[in-house]
């Protein structure tokens, strides 16, 4: 993303208070635009559900939420992996490999998700084969977009991603407006349909920009093998994530609209709002801190694999630091404006939302683990530079341990403890990630030439 990071920071750089603006609208759209829009379609389906007096609504609600999470954490690690292998193969000037590797991609995360979606919709929701079908579906084709949209992004080209998008939630209000759905199991169907609009739009841009026939070879297993770790940091992330809404299913206020599936709509709804304010601190991250910390890197490594001395060798290091420090402060700075603007003004978004009021103690929480979370992925962003992935898999260990202990401390609180968990979590992993970030960033001569160096210390440093 840095490639497109530099675009927008020329935005900022030549166009004043207009170009930067404009690079942050940008800068939204091409980092957070894919989930905005999802949150769009949801809400806007919610809308339909309750103008339209769709009986039974909370199966439908209940379906899309598992779907959704469940495609996040079976998509993660494919989608990771198989990017990283992408990208060596486009820096080997190899893009004819890229079709097979995402066929690869595809083929696990589909298998996994068919398995998960069947024993999700088909054993414990036991409403029968259609719910299954549709459930297991949807489940299935937002793993694949899922998988298929971080190819398209890491090949710069995040618009036909939006617009894809877009077209797929077009296509739906198109046929619920025309078919009008009455029942739960019609919606899932018009859902669906959106969805495989939204895939073979993808398909369709991906391959005309790989017109290569697919073709999976041992070379790309070869290659898969020592990027798993990458694929790990983002099961684990994605783990992190969600964790403290998973065990929240299971509390005092949540609900059993379906089958044995739980969920839990105070917290829900206000996790994910809170979640939102993530968006200003990714733009913030793609633009401005990701590009200085690209532009100061190369430096470095190019002073240490060319002639320069010692001396520009540590001032380049410097750089560095100065450079990840800059971001850092910037990002967090952001993060608390935002998080006071929501923490005051959260009784009244409520009312707009018309969210239950209760929540409004998770959706504080929540944007203040915001503050915290954003610094984490930020530290795992720079780890991720120094290719220290084994750190980054830390970070969200960190995140994920946090998370659970907070939940099962605050347990007893009911709702009034809401959110806890993901505050701690994301504190545990923001500290975690600095301190991980500050020994790298002191040793990071060392680690190039050595401690990180594959020549050197093979694969161990993966646990490094």
């Amino acid at each position: 993303m840095a490639g497109i990071g530099f675009q927008l920071e020329r935005m900022v750089r030549n166009g004043g208070v207009g170009g930067f603006i404009g690079a942050t609208l940008d800068g939204a759209v091409l980092s957070s635009g894919p989930w905005v829009l999802t949150i769009c379609a949801v809400l806007l389906l919610q809308n339909w559900i309750v103008r339209h007096g769709i009986a039974d609504a909370g199966t439908i609600q209940t379906v899309m939420v598992y779907a959704f999470s469940g495609s996040v954490v079976i998509a993660s690690p494919f989608a990771l992996v198989g990017v990283r292998v992408a990208s060596d193969r486009m820096f080997e000037s190899n893009p004819a490999a890229i079709p097979g590797i995402l066929t690869l991609a595809l083929c696990g995360a589909t298998l996994v998700a068919v398995v998960t979606g069947h024993f999700l919709f088909g054993v414990l929701a036991g409403h029968g084969a259609a719910l299954a079908l549709f459930g297991t579906a949807i489940l299935v084709l937002l793993t694949q977009i899922s998988v298929t949209g971080p190819f398209l992004t890491a090949m710069k080209r995040p618009w036909p991603i939006l617009l894809s998008y877009a077209a797929g939630i077009v296509g739906a209000a198109i046929i619920f407006w025309c078919l009008a759905p009455a029942t739960p199991i019609e919606v899932l169907r018009v859902v669906a349909a959106a969805l495989a609009l939204t895939l073979v739009l993808l398909l369709a841009v991906f391959a005309a920009e790989f017109p290569a026939p697919s073709s999976p070879d041992q070379a790309i297993w070869e290659k898969a093998a020592p990027a798993l770790h990458v694929g790990l940091a983002g099961l684990m992330n994605a783990f992190a994530l969600w964790v403290d809404k998973w065990m929240l299913w299971f509390a005092a206020d949540s609900t059993k609209p379906l089958g044995l599936l739980r969920v839990n709509p105070i917290y829900d709804q206000a996790s994910f709002a809170g979640l939102l304010t993530l968006i200003p601190g990714l733009s913030l991250m793609l633009f401005l801190a990701e590009t200085q910390l690209e532009r100061a890197f190369a430096v470095l490594v190019e002073c240490c694999t060319g002639t320069s001395k010692l001396s520009r060798i540590e001032s380049a290091r410097e750089d560095v630091i100065a450079a990840v420090l800059r971001s850092l402060r910037l990002l967090i700075v952001a993060q608390i404006v935002i998080a006071t603007v929501c923490w005051v003004l959260a009784p009244e978004i409520f009312r707009v939302l018309g969210f239950d009021a209760r929540g409004i103690f998770a959706f504080r929480f929540t944007v203040i683990g915001v503050i915290f979370h954003i610094a984490a992925i930020y530290c795992g962003v720079v780890l991720a530079y120094f290719d220290l992935f084994g750190r980054v898999v830390m970070v969200w260990t960190a995140f994920f341990i946090g998370s659970v202990a907070a939940t099962l401390v605050v347990w007893p609180m009911g709702f009034a403890g809401y959110g806890w968990g993901y505050l701690a979590g994301a504190l545990a992993a923001a500290v975690t990630g600095l301190a991980l970030v500050g020994t790298a960033s002191v040793h990071i001569v060392y680690l190039l030439f050595v401690g990180n160096n594959p020549s050197v210390v093979g694969n161990r440093r993966y646990l490094v």
